[in-house]
């Protein structure tokens, strides 16, 4: 009897753990760890887990600027070309002007959330998908970053450098930071009021409209978040690279993405999962680690993204339909 009933509510929470849309993300991540230490020694060593915790945290902002406006149903294509705008920002300030560290972060903050009140204005006011107005300043934003620039890199003051460095056991400081950051948007999405317009808003535009949200400030508060997030991912990418550069965020839309599609984050809004999308950082990061720790072509990699990127999606909309079926 006690076989049965073991048996019974072992089913049940097989079941219930696959119904949360961040199911999949935790078998991947298990099957990864299994993969990648069979296939190599190294890739659980404390010095790998150590760059492995700083490379995901920043992932997660990265990640999070994209976040923003995609539970609104919308997108930023100029997630990367903010990124480089507030590294010749923050470049600027401490190597050329010579201001405190807190003055420079806040001036390089103070830029994105200009940029992304650019962004979610001329969306609302024009009228137009928010593809076509990030598109079109992301060229503007790099043009502006490389014109300043004129590609070379700027000198980040080892103090900065020290906060990319920090670590806290096998751990970094970073990662500690990814965390708080996770946590306070799953609190931001489930116990504010403004957290829960943004989701009606993804969820049903029209219908939260007529609830009295107001769609449109909404739109632009997600916008303006969402670069000054953008932001503090190039703030952090400099302290972890010891250097800011224009080129910077070239290939951040396409980690921005993915960390929220194989996170489980529907792309059509109205929805935040805090455990996806913590995931989704550590598997993007544990993928590129691995396959080079594989010696995979660094050529491929590119092509095995976007493959998994395209499995993490398709394995997530099949279990949404089983999923319902079982409700």
């Amino acid at each position: 009897m006690n076989s049965k009933n073991e048996k019974k509510s072992f089913r049940i929470i097989m079941r219930d753990f696959f119904l949360q849309s961040y199911s999949s993300s935790i078998v991947a991540i298990i099957l990864l760890v299994l993969i990648f230490s069979i296939g190599t020694d190294s890739f659980l060593t404390q010095y790998n887990l150590y760059n492995l915790s700083r490379t995901a945290a920043v992932y997660g902002f990265i990640a999070g600027a994209q976040l923003m406006v995609a539970v609104i149903g919308g997108m930023n294509l100029a997630v990367g070309s903010v990124g480089a705008l507030s590294c010749v920002v923050l470049g600027i300030s401490l190597q050329n002007l010579g201001l405190p560290i807190p003055i420079a972060i806040i001036i390089t903050l103070a830029v994105g959330a200009i940029c992304g009140y650019i962004n979610g204005f001329l969306t609302v006011k024009l009228r137009l998908s928010g593809f076509i107005i990030t598109l079109a300043m992301s060229f503007i934003y790099d043009g502006i970053a490389l014109g300043v620039s004129h590609g070379y890199p700027y000198q980040i003051p080892d103090a900065f450098a020290s906060l990319g460095r920090a670590k806290l056991g096998i751990t970094s400081g970073l990662f500690i930071m990814m965390l708080v950051f996770v946590i306070a948007l799953a609190i931001f999405f489930k116990n504010t009021k403004f957290g829960r317009d943004i989701l009606a808003t993804g969820g049903n535009q029209q219908a939260a409209k007529l609830s009295g949200i107001r769609t449109n400030a909404i739109t632009i508060s997600c916008n303006v978040l969402s670069c000054i997030i953008a932001s503090l991912a190039a703030i952090l990418w400099c302290s972890r690279t010891a250097s800011a550069t224009s080129s910077t965020g070239e290939d951040w839309m396409l980690y921005s993405f993915a960390v929220c599609a194989i996170g489980g984050i529907s792309l059509s809004g109205g929805n935040f999962t805090g455990i996806g999308f913590f995931c989704g950082a550590w598997i993007l990061t544990m993928i590129r680690n691995g396959l080079t720790m594989l010696n995979v072509d660094v050529y491929f990699e590119q092509a095995f993204l976007g493959a998994i990127i395209l499995l993490a999606v398709s394995v997530e909309a099949i279990r949404t339909r089983v999923a319902e079926k079982i409700k």
